[in-house]
């Protein structure tokens, strides 16, 4: 799978562009705040539909006008896919805007979920060094965004599993008779424990694989020096059984016993949306005893090992989005990332403020291209 084309309309700081690529390493230099991490970020809600910078989709649009338009054209298994994704607001009263949100596939209308189904994309910035150092909310985000990725049936899991969280949670607010309360959550205490199960089984089904996976590249990338585990830390389960019925079983039991305790806090105390993991070297939690390097070659390990799970899910490699790292990664462990993308022919695009981080052979093999002021210029 690769992109062919771009073309932005009023994007961001692109008012328009159009720009071709190589199915292998596109490269793009230039000084912060001139458009690099805009084009990424619109290769991405190209490919998912969705930026991984913003939850709020009016910012994606140029601050001057109130619509943006994005084409692309992706390749996959020899069929050419054309893209378009609109985004207009729309004056819905005095001072209120509407966002309408546009997708489609071969001119044909289509969901966001369908686009999600068909095509992949993984990306690795400096702002994922938190899923290390961050709060579990962001290693949840991490763990919900990757399995849906790859699994679509655990993130219609995981919206059930919110709606009910939600309808628990206002009945335990709100309901002010404890008979009513109580007989409120028989119904949908058994709704959150089924779906509630299914997520922490498939997490754990996931991490095991990314952790074997990631391990080997941690190892390939420290010379053997060091070895990587990640631990899942559910507040249901002491051991990590992959058995639904153990699960459900754990998740009533845990449920009846805080039951009280919930009523009294007025919140779902016990659940997958409040568990974590951890990453550890060699036993250590390198959150709190890792070096800022390690920190950013587990993260690195972690991004090589989702486009393995991808490639094995789908038998071919996501679009590969690298935002400014190689300022990050030491001249080692940027040689190995680069050797690496050559040689499994990853489509990937790099963004950095110099060419120096790469050689000649790099350079001679890949597509190089200037950002400077919302425009760009090849080299």
């Amino acid at each position: 799978m690769y992109l062919k084309t771009l073309r932005l309309n009023n994007y961001r700081n692109f008012l328009k562009l159009s720009i071709n690529f190589t199915p292998n390493l596109n490269i793009f230099i230039g000084d912060n705040a001139q458009g690099k991490t805009n084009l990424l970020e619109a290769l991405y809600l190209i490919i998912r539909g969705n930026s991984y910078r913003t939850k709020n989709d009016q910012e994606l649009i140029n601050w001057s006008n109130k619509s943006t338009c994005l084409y692309g054209e992706i390749n996959k298994d020899e069929e050419n896919f054309q893209i378009n994704l609109s985004l207009e607001k729309k004056l819905e009263s005095f001072n209120k805007f509407k966002l309408i949100k546009t997708i489609k596939i071969n001119q044909n209308i289509q969901r966001k979920s369908i686009l999600n189904k068909e095509f992949k994309g993984v990306v690795f910035s400096p702002e994922h060094l938190q899923i290390i150092k961050g709060a579990p909310s962001i290693r949840r985000k991490f763990l919900n965004e990757q399995i849906s990725q790859i699994y679509p049936l655990y993130y219609r899991h995981l919206t059930d599993y919110y709606r009910i969280l939600g309808q628990r949670n206002n009945i335990l607010k709100k309901e002010i008779n404890q008979r009513g309360l109580r007989e409120r959550l028989l119904i949908w205490d058994p709704q959150l424990i089924e779906k509630g199960s299914f997520l922490i089984l498939t997490r754990i089904r996931f991490l095991k694989k990314i952790n074997y996976l990631a391990d080997k590249f941690h190892q390939k990338i420290t010379k053997g020096k060091e070895n990587l585990k990640i631990i899942y830390q559910s507040n249901i389960l002491k051991d990590q059984q992959e058995n639904i019925s153990f699960i459900s079983r754990a998740f009533e039991d845990k449920i009846k016993e805080h039951k009280e305790k919930e009523i009294k806090y007025k919140i779902s105390l016990f659940g997958p949306h409040r568990d974590d993991f951890l990453v550890c070297i060699n036993e250590f939690n390198i959150a709190s005893y890792g070096s800022q390097g390690q920190q950013r070659t587990s993260v690195l390990s972690l991004k090589l090992a989702e486009l393995e799970l991808i490639k094995e899910r789908e038998g071919v490699y996501p679009i590969f989005l690298l935002d400014d790292v190689m300022s990050e990664l030491d001249e080692e462990r940027r040689h190995f990332l680069l050797e690496l993308i050559m040689d499994k022919k990853v489509q990937t695009f790099i963004t950095s403020i110099s060419l120096d981080y790469f050689n000649s052979n790099i350079k001679e093999k890949s597509k190089i291209s200037k950002i400077e002021g919302g425009k760009i210029f090849a080299l």
